[in-house]
């Protein structure tokens, strides 16, 4: 069109003398533009009304060749009008009839390219084909126009640059969409058409000039006609060849290209001898992690650090057709499991190589390790509950029992292999109904067996066995094999049995025992009735069971009775149950009677029942009343002996004040009869002292009768060594006992105690009189009477008085502290120690006596200790 433009005459013909027309130029280029918009998935509405134009020129310029005189050049005058009437008839032709087909058919292959889908991409096929079939043959008829024109052969003259350009756009239509084409399989009866059109196809060209010959000599037809016809014909017939060949090669490209992606999608790999890697599809990027660009040239098992199974690395490649199991490294380090099967591959033009196909079996081994970690913990869990899991063939009889089953039974492994050998052993009795089951089962084709027999072991012993399977059948109905499991409750049978043995033994107890017992419901209803009940009630069993407990029982408690019974079932209150209770039953001549009723509750199959345990307690009664009697006239008796018992403890008390009050008034009587009493002082002070033992005895009556009483003594924070040291003087006044050694080991800690001071020196003394008496009737020698005082573990004051001297007799020691026992023969009252224990205990303390292993008798008593920091 620049040529046109620019008066270039060599741009219109590319150098030749056929030009191409402007409107020539217009059609190739609207032509152009469409496929270039339908090309980039544009809509094909902008592009339909371009392919319009290069049809219409095209019509045109058929009308005007075919039915115009010659010489008419239509539409291409209309531009340039000189320079085209100039360079036609320097070609002495215009455009021919094959450049006019060409622009009809071209526009056609396009939008028919355009539709996407198979009619349509056939028909594009076979109009791009012919079109580039069609260009291609007057492009090389070009050379031979000259002498075409001289014979008058004008109307298949085509331009170099329109024969270019119909070229150029059939390539591209068939390579924009030669992937719609939906080719047939090799044996389809499209492909035996195809092989019997073909030989039809090669000689239809060859007829074509025939044809036209005998229509022009035989049938009058035009030259121009003619000349249409052999074009057109030629045109079908290339148009046939071009599609039949574009869809063979897009058939067998496809399937290279499926197999291609097929094998690239899959985990294979190419190595040479030297195990570098030639070749590495995406899968094996997928399963490795590896680039293709990456793996290529380096050395497989260096690249993925490939070991095998056992551990060891798999150096090199194999040599040989075959298989191996790797363990290889992805890039991220992770490990994965294959199957690398290889296979030697040897080409003339090529050094040898092997094709590597990898398996992942990653998963596949999870999925077997997961499976053997659950047999494991099955075989662990059926070892635990002691479960044998076994499977029966039928057809054979094998029995397959899991690790351990039969050593648990107590057999040795393998020793129920069969049906006949496992039936040998079970007892004859539970094997008649086993079969009985199993043919029962298979009758009704039932999914389940469940089974219960005794098994007979060699040894002699029995075991229970429990278990259930699992039938398969096949299509006949007929059982093939079953799997299932046994379980041992021998155990289970023993303790039933035993259960069974207590449970008569029970019952044979509650027959013979003497209270009556009666089991009710929760509405009071009677429904067991022993025979001791019997006996007390006077009832039978067949006339009390049904009868309501208030029969029976009606007693001074009915109303509270009732209303337990209403009460305990709804709330649960337990007030009663388990406790005994005295109430009144009534014997079926309608006497009445005390008895002492026990009631117990259980649950059974989740119902609440009540047994009561009467006792006919008249007998009891009647004795309580005679003892009653008895016990009256004995506390009378123990009345007098309290009295009897008080006067010796006062008089055992009062001896000593009223010893040392004697002993004062005597020496003061003394002190007047020599004539020295004149001395005040003294007399003064012997008065004083005989006026304090006159107090002191005062006040031991005093606290004996609190004491007695049972009323609380003044407890006061006193000084230990100054009550003791007092208790002394008290005990040595006068200068008695001055033959006895006293010494003192009072320690530190031990200073105060919480007391009443009167009733500790009270039992200071005690205990320092009996010394000194049992001192008195010891051979002579040393004498000595040892007072400690000091804290022992518990925080305690613990005042010990100790002698040396014979010691108490054995006799005595176990019942020193009982009143009227004594170690004095019949000088003692026995009520000394007796006193003391009840005031040491009184003070929360102990006294305990005992005889010293180095002899001597030794008294020991706690009071409580008191810390004034």
């Amino acid at each position: 069109m620049i040529g046109w433009m620019l008066r270039i005459p060599v741009l219109t013909t590319f150098g030749l003398v056929e030009p191409m027309p402007p409107f020539g130029c217009i059609a190739f280029a609207c032509m152009a533009a469409a496929t270039l918009i339908l090309s980039r998935g544009h809509s094909s509405r902008r592009a339909m009304p371009l392919l319009a134009v290069p049809i219409a020129i095209g019509l045109e310029r058929l009308f005007v060749q075919l039915v115009l005189p010659a010489g008419s050049h239509g539409i291409d005058g209309w531009l340039f009008a000189d320079d085209v009437r100039t360079a036609f008839d320097r070609a002495m032709t215009g455009p021919g009839i094959v450049a006019d087909l060409i622009l009809v058919a071209l526009p056609v292959a396009i939008g028919a390219a355009a539709a996407n889908t198979r009619s349509y991409g056939r028909l594009a096929a076979a109009l791009a084909g012919g079109s580039l079939v069609t260009a291609s043959t007057a492009l090389l008829l070009i050379p031979m126009l000259p002498a075409l024109h001289a014979t008058g052969w004008h109307l298949s003259s085509t331009s170099l640059p329109s024969a270019i350009g119909a070229m150029l756009l059939a390539l591209a239509v068939l390579a924009w969409r030669s992937d719609i084409l939906d080719e047939p399989g090799a044996w389809s009866p499209e492909w035996h058409m195809l092989r019997l059109v073909l030989p039809l196809l090669l000689v239809v060209p060859v007829l074509a000039p025939l044809v036209e010959m005998a229509s022009i000599e035989l049938a009058g037809v035009s030259a121009v006609w003619g000349e249409l016809l052999t074009v057109t014909l030629n045109f079908v017939v290339v148009s046939a060849l071009v599609t039949w060949t574009v869809r063979s090669g897009a058939r067998h490209r496809a399937a290279l290209s499926e197999l291609t992606e097929a094998l690239n999608a899959a985990p294979m790999a190419l190595v040479d001898t030297d195990d570098r890697i030639i070749h590495w599809s995406r899968g094996c990027e997928e399963l490795y992690g590896w680039r293709a660009h990456e793996a290529l040239g380096r050395q497989k098992h260096v690249l993925l650090a490939s070991c095998t199974a056992d551990g060891s690395l798999a150096t090199g490649c194999p040599h040989a057709d075959g298989e191996r199991e790797l363990i290889e490294r992805r890039r991220d380090g992770s490990a994965v499991h294959v199957i690398e099967q290889a296979r030697r591959v040897e080409k003339l033009a090529r050094a040898p190589a092997l094709v590597l196909s990898m398996t992942d079996i990653s998963t596949r081994l999870e999925i077997e390790a997961a499976l053997r970690k659950s047999e494991e913990r099955l075989a662990l869990a059926s070892s635990a509950h002691e479960i044998g899991v076994f499977e029966w063939e039928i057809a054979t009889g094998a029995l397959t029992w899991t690790a351990g089953s039969e050593q648990r039974l107590g057999l040795p492994a393998g020793s129920l292999h069969d049906y006949p050998s496992w039936a040998a052993l079970i007892d004859p009795d539970d094997l008649a109904e086993v079969e009985r089951t199993i043919a029962e089962t298979v009758g009704m084709r039932a999914p389940r067996i469940s089974f219960t027999y005794r098994l007979r072991l060699p040894n002699g012993t029995q075991r229970f066995l429990e278990g259930s399977a699992r039938c398969f059948y096949d299509q006949a109905g007929a059982m093939v094999r079953t799997t299932g499991i046994t379980l041992d409750i021998t155990r289970h049978e023993e303790r039933e049995a035993a259960l069974r043995v207590r449970e008569a033994q029970l019952r044979s107890i509650l027959e013979t025992v003497p209270d009556a017992m009666i089991v009710i419901d929760e509405a009071g209803a009677i429904r067991s009735f022993s025979a001791a009940a019997e006996l007390i009630f006077g009832y039978s069993a067949a006339e009390a069971i049904g009868l309501n407990v208030q029969t029976l029982i009606p007693g001074e408690r009915e109303a509270w009775q009732q209303g337990y019974l209403r009460r305990y079932p709804a709330s649960g209150d337990r007030r009663g149950v388990g406790h005994g209770r005295l109430t009144t039953a009534r014997r079926a001549d309608g006497s009445s009677f005390p008895v002492e009723l026990h009631v117990g509750e259980a649950l059974v199959d989740g119902e609440r029942v009540l047994t009561g345990f009467v006792r006919d307690i008249s007998e009891r009664i009647a004795a309580e009343e005679r003892l009653s009697l008895v016990r009256r006239e004995l506390m009378q008796v123990i009345r007098l002996n309290a009295v009897g018992e008080m006067a010796a403890a006062l008089a055992h008390e009062l001896n000593q004040p009223l010893a040392a009050i004697a002993n004062f008034v005597t020496t003061a009587e003394l002190l007047l009869d020599s004539g020295a009493g004149m001395d005040g002082d003294r007399l003064k002070a012997t008065l004083i002292s005989a006026n304090t033992q006159a107090l002191r005895a005062g006040d031991i009556i005093h606290r004996l009768r609190e004491f007695i009483a049972k009323r609380e003594s003044e407890m006061r924070i006193e000084p230990v060594e100054a009550t003791l040291r007092e208790a002394v003087t008290l005990l040595t006044s006068g200068g008695q006992h001055a033959d006895i050694e006293l010494s003192f080991a009072l320690s530190p800690d031990a200073d105060f105690m919480l007391a009443d001071r009167i009733q500790v020196q009270q039992v200071v003394v005690n205990l320092l009189r009996n010394a000194f008496e049992a001192l008195a009737t010891s051979p002579d020698g040393a004498r000595g009477v040892l007072i400690e005082a000091r804290l022992n573990k518990a925080a305690l004051v613990e005042i010990s008085i100790c002698d040396n001297g014979p010691g108490l007799p054995d006799a005595i020691l176990s019942r020193m502290f009982t009143p009227f026992t004594s170690s004095k023969g019949e000088g003692g009252m026995g009520f000394g120690l007796s006193i003391c224990r009840r005031i040491v205990e009184a003070h929360g303390g102990e006294l305990v006596g005992f005889n010293a292993p180095g002899g001597g008798a030794c008294f020991r008593f706690t009071v409580p200790h008191v810390c004034l920091e």
